[in-house]
């Protein structure tokens, strides 16, 4: 799969640094405090981002976006999503 995973909140770059300490992912935090990524992914609540994920092309096109509060507690179930929106993708 040729794709690249971050992970985007408008939270601070130093509350995400510390974050991601603490977790430890294999990918990047992006930290959007103006919300331009945030808004351009149609992801942005009323003052905070809404989590969830989304997926888009090289150009900047949103293919999906999904809204899930618990995507990082169901990381699997999560992952599986991701790779069945991806396969679609694909055809």
């Amino acid at each position: 799969m040729d794709v690249n995973i971050y992970a985007v909140s408008s939270d601070t770059v130093e509350r995400l640094s510390v974050l991601h300490q603490e977790m430890k992912p294999v990918f990047p935090f992006l930290s959007d405090p103006e919300f331009k990524l945030i808004d351009h992914l149609d992801m942005k609540g009323d003052s905070v981002a809404k989590r969830g994920y989304a997926l888009i092309d090289k150009e900047g096109k949103v293919i999906v976006t999904k809204v899930n509060d618990h995507w990082g507690e169901e990381i699997n179930q999560t992952s599986k999503q991701i790779h069945e929106e991806y396969k679609k993708l694909e055809k």
